[in-house]
């Protein structure tokens, strides 16, 4: 009895140098070892203890050489000194080999267990062998483990693996868990998703990318499914480019150039006016004849913007079309409260050419009014038509709206 409580006590001495042992690895309600190996257990634990791993090693192949057939227990202590021993000399192979059969022990408290197969499933991950990480991750999991680490390391094994569609499943069970999704773990997803081409999948991991963490990159790949639509509606286009331009992914000329055009065509010199004089502050354009082209345009922009402006709620509109246009133009000056109003009751009047805009529009004034409360209710309201394009375009802009929760002055004019 006297040997066996020497060896608990050296083996909990162990415990404190070395973070895969824990204090309860030997219980004292467990057998003692044979005495056939006890002296050189006992002899490998002083030396362990001493850092003095190569001298610790040979006692232990001494003990495993030992004649007469030893006990389960016996293996398992044995196993608890080489692991001691493989972390002192920084042997991640043969701590692996061991720890695969010392976690199969009857001996092995349960918590140990799950910290073992955690550390297996991170090695054979690093090993590339992702068959062995994923089967350690499984029986983790089955111990009880209920981490976020382990449970995406089962995703990315499965990955690796080519199960893309099982490893897509497990990321969006994990994910959709948390509270605020961590941004590698939404990166994750989406790629996960990507790859296993569910589109939807995608689709709303991206909405979680930019509501969460609304980085370019993410609106780039956000707003794709606009660039890919054939749109005809040149209320809708632009619409489009003044997220595009909150977000900050408005970046090239053509870009610049149409989203000034449009406007213009829509009657809206001062927009027209904020977008070029943005576009040349940025040195947007980069050949001369579109330099003169939009120069020329800014000009002219500048011009009609002066009367425009001087005769903006000079005369009552004719009828809720017009009250929407004197609301956009007010926008387009930097006047948001005076947008909200005209819009507002330009939808009250009705009789509109295209509500879904007009309700759109409404929703980017009172987000410039920062008024986020209203613009979700403007957005979520055209989210839910019938027009994929609008309704697609709402959903973003709600997306802008909850992670900006103000408004970023894009179309004030300056002149």
């Amino acid at each position: 009895m006297r040997n066996r409580l020497k060896f608990v006590a050296v083996i909990a001495s162990l415990c404190c140098a070395g973070s895969l042992i824990s204090g309860a690895i030997v219980a004292a309600d467990q057998p003692s070892v044979s005495k056939g190996v006890a002296k050189q257990l006992k002899a490998a634990q002083e030396a362990a203890a001493a850092k003095h791993y190569d001298e610790a090693l040979s006692k232990i192949k001494e003990a495993q050489a030992a004649s007469g057939e030893k006990t389960a227990f016996d293996n398992y202590a044995i196993d608890v000194i080489l692991i001691q021993i493989y972390q002192g000399k920084n042997d991640q192979a043969g701590l692996a080999q061991t720890l695969q059969t010392a976690a199969q022990s009857q001996y092995v408290p349960n918590e140990q267990q799950k910290a073992w197969y955690k550390y297996l499933a991170q090695y054979y991950y690093q090993q590339k062998d992702y068959a062995k990480s994923l089967e350690a991750a499984q029986q983790d999991v089955r111990h009880g483990a209920t981490d976020s680490d382990t449970l995406l390391l089962i995703a990315k094994a499965e990955f690796q693996s080519g199960k893309y569609k099982d490893a897509s499943a497990q990321v969006q069970d994990v994910v959709g868990k948390m509270e605020k999704p961590d941004e590698d773990s939404l990166k994750l997803e989406w790629t996960f998703c990507d790859k296993a081409a569910d589109s939807a999948c995608s689709a709303k991991t991206i909405e979680k990318l930019v509501a969460f963490y609304p980085k370019v990159e993410y609106w780039q790949n956000a707003l794709a499914p606009m660039h890919r639509m054939d749109i005809k509606d040149s209320h809708l286009q632009l619409d489009v480019y003044r997220l595009m331009n909150d977000v900050g992914v408005l970046r090239l000329p053509t870009d610049y150039a149409d989203m000034a055009e449009i406007s213009m065509d829509q009657g809206l010199p001062g927009e027209t006016v904020a977008i070029l004089q943005e576009a040349f502050q940025k040195n947007i354009f980069t050949e001369q004849r579109d330099k003169d082209r939009y120069q020329h345009l800014l000009d002219g922009a500048k011009q009609r913007a002066a009367t425009d402006q001087a005769q903006l709620g000079k005369s009552e509109p004719a009828d809720g079309n017009g009250y929407v246009q004197q609301g956009v133009a007010y926008m387009s000056y930097g006047q948001y409260d005076k947008a909200v109003a005209s819009i507002s009751k330009g939808i009250q009047k009705g009789g509109l050419k295209s509500p879904d805009d007009a309700t759109l529009l409404l929703g980017i004034a009172d987000l410039k009014s920062r008024n986020n409360a209203e613009a979700q209710k403007a957005f979520e309201k055209v989210a839910s038509s019938s027009s994929q394009g609008y309704s697609r375009l709402a959903k973003l802009w709600a997306l802008h709206a909850g992670a900006r929760g103000a408004p970023v002055g894009v179309a004030k004019n300056e002149h």
